[in-house]
Order: C-alpha cells, then sequence, then structure tokens
C-alpha cells in the first residue's frame, strides 16, 4: 500500500503539507493540492496523473500521505522518471519544486 511506501519524517514535506493543511484536518482539497502542485511547473498533464496516482479512491481530496505521494511523484517527473507508484521508491534527490517560504520555482535542475 501506498502508505508504506514514503515515510511521514520528512520534515520538507511536513512543511509543505501545514501549508496546504494549516488547520491539520487530514485533508487537502483537490483545487488546494492542484494550486500548490502547478508551482512544479509540471503540465496539467502530468499533474492529472499525479493526482489519480495520490488518489487512487477517486475521494477527491489527499490524505496526509497521498499528499506525500504527490509530491514524490512530483519529484520523480521533475527528474526526468516515469510517473508511475513503482518509481515512488527511486533514490532520487529531492530538489524541492516548491519553497516554503516563497512562490518561485528554485533554478537548480
Amino acid at each position: 500500500p501506498l502508505s508504506q511506501q514514503i515515510p511521514t519524517g520528512n520534515s520538507l514535506y511536513e512543511s509543505y503539507y501545514k501549508q496546504v493543511d494549516p488547520a491539520y484536518t487530514g485533508r487537502v482539497g483537490a483545487s488546494k493540492a492542484a494550486l500548490f502542485l502547478k508551482k512544479s511547473g509540471l503540465s496539467d498533464i502530468i499533474l492529472g496523473k499525479i493526482w489519480d496516482l495520490a488518489d487512487p479512491e477517486g475521494k477527491g481530496f489527499l490524505d496526509k500521505q497521498g499528499f506525500y505521494v504527490a509530491l514524490r511523484l512530483v519529484a520523480c517527473a521533475l527528474s526526468g522518471h516515469e510517473v508511475i507508484l513503482s518509481n515512488l521508491n527511486l533514490m532520487i534527490p529531492f530538489h524541492p519544486p516548491m519553497s516554503p517560504q516563497k512562490d518561485q520555482i528554485p533554478l537548480e535542475p
């Protein structure tokens, strides 16, 4: 299951999660998640695929684990890897696609 594939102790992912769910409701709505993930600069087609993988049951929102999966898949896509669940385990250096303090995308590759 997805819940076993992404470690929850990632402080960077945690800081992103606090931005999209500051009240810790356990849910990140589709529009809020989409706005946040669009900062990565990925196409809507790729982001749609990421959403489908992060929300496989079609709930229309992401829980914390689903949000982490989405972030990990964004990292895969930005690193040139295919957006598939089996790539969640790749050792990809995570260059944050979204800065917690700014809305700018970092310049490093």
